[in-house]
């Protein structure tokens, strides 16, 4: 099949999300399957990858940047969704993100059917009648995600949850921090900040994730100045890097859009329990490899379930064996993903 990946979101590597990710592990997997993938994205501004492409592109008068260097085509654009004729054409475009009516629409006026791959809960915000939405069918990348869509839209959805391969991932584990990635409010930099505070016996390490302005940034260093036992590392391509170091993750999102959390999955591949709220999906992605709180339960209990799977040593390693089975389970095999992704793009075409 011939198949783009489109996004109103920048993709790799001006934004490392989930969404961005499994885009990636996707094209690739699809590419060596003998599939032609290639990738429509927004050319964000916010940094020098970006500022050197779009000046680029007004020095020759273009709008729409292509460069191969993920090992598949990735056109980049400010308005993404303005230039789909000007792709090759493809068999099916999965529209992920950000104007996804649109991008739709505008390939339909070009013949090429549509499959939204819903990864949030933007469908929410959608005011047509069912019948009149765009898409040929629809892809969810959790359970949790196609109910909503189901009681949103009363459509169903084929799920195929994040690409995760476990070679890139499982490592063996040393075990030496509390680990929280990507601190940002909706992911519950505030409450993780209390929890470590709560608990100044035990080190933490906070792991940058999505980019943050240098307002946000200078506020979480002061923040977490104030604080003795946490560490700040910067993202990094190899999360085993991470993970090596990583006896529990902590997850305390406070954001309704959590539709998987995909760190939670990275992490279970090596055998490492999850605290984490149950916002979203996290429940379903987390399963019996950890422990769930609300997310707006007080920092004091959450810091009492830290340290029980801190210091328990019996109940760490029942959780730990937990995880461990739970990233083993089929939903996760990245064969039958991309069977799962394979079928259902050929029926929805046909």
């Amino acid at each position: 099949m011939d198949i783009a990946f489109v996004s109103g979101n920048p993709h790799l590597p001006q934004v490392f999300g989930g969404v961005e990710i499994n885009t990636h592990a996707l094209a690739g997997e699809l590419t060596r399957r003998g599939n032609r993938v290639w990738v429509l994205a927004k050319l964000s501004l916010r940094n020098p990858f970006g500022w050197w492409r779009a000046a680029r592109l007004s020095a020759g008068g273009g709008k729409l940047w292509l460069d191969r260097d993920l090992g598949y085509p990735v056109f980049r654009s400010r308005q993404p969704w303005m230039h789909a004729g000007e792709l090759p054409r493809p068999t099916v475009a999965i529209v992920q993100n950000g104007p996804m009516l649109d991008f739709a629409a505008e390939f339909g006026r070009l013949g090429v059917p549509t499959v939204a791959y819903l990864h949030g809960l933007g469908f929410q915000t959608w005011r047509r009648e069912r019948d009149a939405l765009p898409f040929r069918g629809y892809i969810a990348n959790s359970e949790f995600t196609a109910g909503r869509l189901r009681r949103v839209h009363g459509l169903d959805a084929a799920i195929v949850p994040p690409l995760i391969y476990h070679a890139h991932y499982a490592t063996p584990v040393v075990g030496t921090t509390v680990t929280f990635i990507n601190p940002v409010a909706v992911k519950g930099v505030g409450l993780a900040l209390e929890i470590a505070a709560l608990c100044p016996d035990i080190p933490f390490c906070f792991v940058r994730g999505w980019p943050l302005g240098w307002r946000e940034s200078a506020q979480l260093k002061r923040r977490l100045g104030r604080l003795g036992n946490v560490g700040l590392r910067d993202r990094t391509d190899d999360m085993r890097t991470v993970y090596r170091d990583t006896k529990v993750l902590l997850v305390p999102s406070q954001w309704e859009d959590e539709t998987w959390g995909r760190v939670v999955s990275e992490a279970q591949i090596s055998g490492i329990p999850v605290l984490a709220s149950e916002r979203g999906g996290l429940p379903e992605a987390v399963g019996p490899g950890g422990v769930i709180l609300a997310h707006d339960a007080p920092a004091e209990r959450w810091a009492a379930a830290l340290r029980d799977l801190w210091s328990n040593e019996h109940r760490y390693r029942e959780l730990s064996q937990a995880a461990l089975s739970h990233a083993a389970r089929p939903d996760l095999d990245p064969d039958l993903q991309i069977a799962a992704l394979i079928g259902a793009l050929q029926r929805f075409v046909a």
